[in-house]
């Protein structure tokens, strides 16, 4: 064999490995894609753009009905997304998406959520409008297509590597090392959940809120509790439930001095509810057969 053989047959040995080491997109499919009218985007185009991001992330996306490698372990992607009409007198618009990601066979996703206001251009223009909430879409995608990367390449990674990745110079990477903590249980992410709810868009609130319930750490009961009475009734009662739902002496305290006092009757209503719930789950027996 010549060198000009050789080289190219370790160039094909090389590309051929380099794919078969690249995550495998099973599915792909837009479950859902409310206001696309907004900005002139179709479902299919949609599904296109998620596609084009997936390789650009260096997934393999094949044609619908390959079979994956044997050695791959596919991976499926379903988005829903929506788009509002843009508010006249506010001159706003908004790009809402979630991306679900899971191992094919496995029944619980990582779901990744997305939520973004786009400011009208200067002079209301119309097509400058759609312009902007497009590129808005665009990299709300872009996004979350990256967080699933870092997922699935975190994914096999020891506890103490993901701690590392707690401060990484990639926003992705840490969401990435944040989300996986938490499906583990580990409180190591516990703090950057409770830096971030200082924030003050509410959708980031509800993320944190959500991701503390699945962590299940007590110390979370405070600081929610805190972040609460600096919100309006409606955020008060969803972090009622979620405190309810965490559980621990000071949840079940602080729920029944809020269903017995506070002035709003539809928190009070909602404390009743969560503690109700709480004590009945403290009585359920665990699974060595003591009370929980």
């Amino acid at each position: 064999m010549n060198r000009a053989s050789l080289l190219i047959g370790l160039a094909v040995l090389s590309a051929a490995c380099s794919k078969s080491n690249r995550p495998w997109v099973d599915r792909l499919e837009v479950d859902a894609f409310e206001g696309g009218e907004v900005a002139s985007l179709s479902k299919d185009q949609l599904h296109a753009l998620l596609a084009a991001k997936l390789e650009a992330s260096k997934f393999v996306v094949p044609p619908e009905g390959s079979k994956p490698p044997s050695e791959a372990r596919p991976w499926r992607f379903r988005l829903a997304a929506g788009l509002t009409e843009p508010d006249l007198e506010r001159q706003t618009s908004s790009v809402a998406l979630v991306l679900e990601v899971r191992h094919t066979g496995e029944a619980e996703p990582f779901s990744l959520e997305s939520r973004q206001l786009v400011k009208a251009p200067p002079g209301n223009d119309v097509e400058l409008m759609q312009i902007a909430i497009r590129e808005a879409l665009e990299e709300a995608v872009g996004r979350a297509v990256r967080e699933s990367a870092a997922l699935i390449s975190l994914e096999p990674s020891a506890d103490g590597v993901l701690i590392d990745k707690l401060k990484d110079a990639d926003v992705a990477v840490r969401d990435a090392a944040v989300r996986l903590l938490v499906r583990r249980h580990h409180k190591a992410a516990l703090p950057a959940l409770l830096e971030r709810l200082k924030a003050d868009d509410l959708d980031t609130l509800r993320n944190v809120v959500g991701l503390l319930v699945e962590l299940r750490a007590p110390e979370a009961v405070n600081p929610l509790i805190e972040a609460a009475h600096q919100r309006g009734p409606v955020f008060q009662r969803e972090v009622v439930f979620a405190i309810g739902a965490i559980g621990g002496d000071d949840a079940e305290a602080y729920l029944d001095l809020v269903a017995s006092g506070h002035e709003d009757p539809l928190v009070r209503a909602s404390a009743e509810q969560a503690l109700s719930e709480l004590r009945a789950a403290r009585k359920k027996p665990s699974p060595s057969g003591e009370p929980r």
